[in-house]
């Protein structure tokens, strides 16, 4: 058994264990881990981690200053061991850490150190743990309308834990208000003796009656958000009948609009779901695959084109020809040589980890690789490309060649598109544009109406402004992030180089 933690950098006694559930973070009193008051740049709600045994996913909370992972700013982000969590982008850092040993003490702001024996603090912390795993086992029933008798006893008998849950926030005020009126009830029954069964079962059949209807309402909703997905896949249809067809612009961007607007109440819909229950949403499973690829790269709202899909599984089948010759098992099998320096130096940069995908596509994870128009290493820079960001390229030497330089250079590089492209979907502009250059990226947005309220990658996907290259190179990438992440799911096998 092991626990996680966020562990404040500078402070090694400032540890949070994350329960299952929901944490929140910020300067009110209500969130499970406050943050000292003087943080002027952290909000009073400021981020939401949830963790369960899919993993952690932390949720800004339209804070005012934001949450940042890794440097970079997120709406919603997948969290890693070793993620560095930033609440503003100068305020309170977090590493999410993970250990076998249990907390040392069960307040996480308790410096002085403990009197009693070793062995009742761990007794002490291991029945903590438990309480709080039975704690966010309740509130998950809750949440999923399957609270039963028995539940509704163990949670009546508790007001602390009672509390707790209500604290979280992840609770709907009409069903915080009804186990409050719960609580109050079955204790004020508890002096009337001859009566506390009868309370008690009357008490429990109101409240599991109320999740009953709750319950009704919640698959209402589900169906309503897998009939707005319908239309959004037939509303992409007619997106790429009428850029095929080469109909106006004005038509296809209407088209575009409406897409989203689709988008942005599924997005809100989906928010009311439990995370089990997303599935429900695609038929595809490559689809989800892709789906959380695009979760951990902070997007939110999009919806990602049947064409897309499409073109991943094609490149997919391209890459895995073969068995164990094939380009994804060449490639793959050069990986534990140089991803985990090429993570490390993009975990210094704050820079996002799956963007090491992009060598392996460039280059095949090799050094020496050089294309006939000139661009060499494992980044594949041109030597202009490669002088500007401090590399040496001359008749005499050329760095290019060095994995760990030209990965600092490719580094800085990404940096600077990030800083470029800062919007929704920065990294999938950051792609395209190591692919195409940034003046292309730039000159396609140049061509949007509105550049401001449409400055992102699926906008500029859907109207067809980006060269076919381009369009075919973030499929490329994806695919060969989901064969390497399940290599033998595709047949490919791998061998340590």
């Amino acid at each position: 058994m092991s626990f996680i933690f966020l562990q404040m950098p500078d402070k090694s006694h400032c540890r949070h264990i994350l329960s299952d559930g929901a944490t929140g973070i910020g300067r009110s009193s209500q969130n499970t881990i406050r943050i000292d008051p003087s943080y002027n740049n952290v909000s009073g709600h400021h981020a939401l981690i949830y963790k369960s045994q899919k993993g952690i996913i932390v949720q800004d909370l339209q804070s005012t200053n934001g949450t940042y992972v890794n440097g970079l700013r997120v709406t919603e982000s997948e969290l890693q061991i070793g993620d560095e969590l930033s609440l503003g982008k100068t305020g309170p850092r977090f590493i999410l850490t993970e250990s076998l040993l249990p907390p040392e003490s069960i307040a996480p702001d308790q410096e002085k150190p403990s009197e009693k024996p070793e062995a009742e603090i761990v007794d002490q912390n291991i029945q903590h743990l438990h309480e709080m795993s039975m704690t966010g086992l309740l509130e998950n029933k809750i949440l999923g309308n399957r609270l039963g008798p028995d539940d509704m006893q163990v949670l009546l008998k508790d007001q602390k834990r009672l509390e707790k849950i209500i604290e979280r926030g992840r609770v709907s005020q009409s069903q915080s208000n009804l186990i409050k009126s719960a609580f109050i009830a079955s204790r004020s029954k508890l002096k009337m003796y001859l009566f506390i069964s009868v309370t008690g079962f009357i008490t429990a059949a109101l409240v599991i009656s109320f999740f009953a209807i709750r319950a009704h309402q919640y698959k209402t909703l589900l169906g309503k958000a897998k009939s707005l997905k319908t239309e959004m896949a037939d509303c992409d249809k007619e997106i790429t009948f009428l850029r095929k067809e080469k109909k106006s612009e004005e038509s296809l961007t209407k088209k575009i609009l409406d897409l989203r607007e689709k988008q942005t109440e599924l997005t809100t819909l989906k928010s009311r779901f439990n995370e089990d229950d997303f599935k429900e949403f695609y038929s595809d499973p490559l689809e989800m695959k892709i789906d959380h690829i695009m979760m951990r790269y902070g997007e939110t709202e999009y919806f990602i084109p049947e064409e897309m899909i499409q073109r991943v599984r094609h490149h997919i089948n391209v890459f895995t020809r073969g068995g164990d010759k094939s380009l994804a098992s060449r490639f793959i099998s050069r990986k534990d040589s140089y991803f985990p320096m090429i993570q490390r130096i993009f975990k210094e940069n704050k820079l996002p980890i799956d963007l090491a995908y992009i060598a392996m596509l460039e280059s095949g994870l090799d050094p020496q690789a050089l294309s006939p128009a000139g661009a060499k290493g494992l980044w594949q820079l041109m030597p202009n490309t490669a002088r500007r960001f401090g590399l040496k390229v001359n008749g005499n030497l050329d760095e290019r060649t060095d994995p760990e330089k030209s990965t600092v250079a490719a580094a800085e590089y990404f940096r600077e598109l990030l800083g470029m492209f800062g919007s929704r979907s920065a990294v999938m502009l950051c792609m395209a544009a190591y692919n195409a250059g940034e003046g292309r990226i730039l000159n396609a947005l140049r061509k949007i109406d509105d550049p401001l309220q449409n400055r992102d990658f699926w906008y500029i996907y859907r109207m067809g402004v980006l060269a076919e290259e381009t369009n075919e190179y973030i499929p490329r990438v994806i695919a060969l992030m989901i064969i390497s992440e399940s290599p033998e799911e595709y047949g490919v096998e791998v061998t340590s180089r």
